[in-house]
């Protein structure tokens, strides 16, 4: 095959590639599933985001992950979290932020359950992990699309649970 060829080749199968990265998402980010860990500790995820109402999203320049400048496409509605079959409370102080997701997963590692959620794109690209400690708090750690650098980092420790877990005394499990 001649070098020409290969090269026109290659531009008819690369240029749908290029040209799907630079769509713009159209459509809110909703993930519902239900993940067994190694552990067998079943997780329950639901993230739905939805489109902001007439007037109610402002130009934004901080204070919103997902964003540099402009106005937000999608806000997080909802955030519901699962462990085996218990709801584990995440505040909605520390979700509303998020805006424009396009991925979220489960992991879990050395007992603790991460949840990482992926949004935005270029200079506003992010990733949000909430690093769940048994039913007692978690750690939420924001940082750049490939987390090198944590920008920002929260410790919420679940006061109600403390009565109701003896394992709860303080802290983080």
């Amino acid at each position: 095959m001649s070098g020409f060829l290969k090269w026109v080749l290659l531009g008819y199968f690369a240029a749908p590639l290029c040209v799907f990265a630079q769509m713009e998402v159209t459509s809110p980010f909703v993930h519902e599933k239900r993940y067994v860990l190694p552990s067998g500790k079943k997780v329950e995820l639901t993230l739905q985001e939805r489109r902001c109402r007439n007037g109610e999203c402002r130009e934004v320049d901080a204070g919103m992950w997902g964003m540099d400048g402009g106005i937000p496409r999608f806000v997080t509605e909802t955030f519901l979290v699962g462990i085996n079959g218990k709801p584990f409370p995440i505040p909605e102080k520390l979700y509303k932020d998020l805006t424009n997701m396009h991925s979220a997963s489960v992991i879990e590692d050395k007992e603790r359950i991460i949840l990482e959620l992926k949004g935005g794109d270029g200079a506003g690209a992010y990733t949000a992990r909430f690093e769940l400690g048994g039913m007692c708090g978690f750690e939420r750690k924001i940082c750049g699309e490939v987390c090198g650098e944590i920008w920002e980092h929260t410790t919420w420790y679940n006061s109600f649970a403390y009565e109701g877990d003896p394992l709860c005394k303080s802290g983080i499990q």
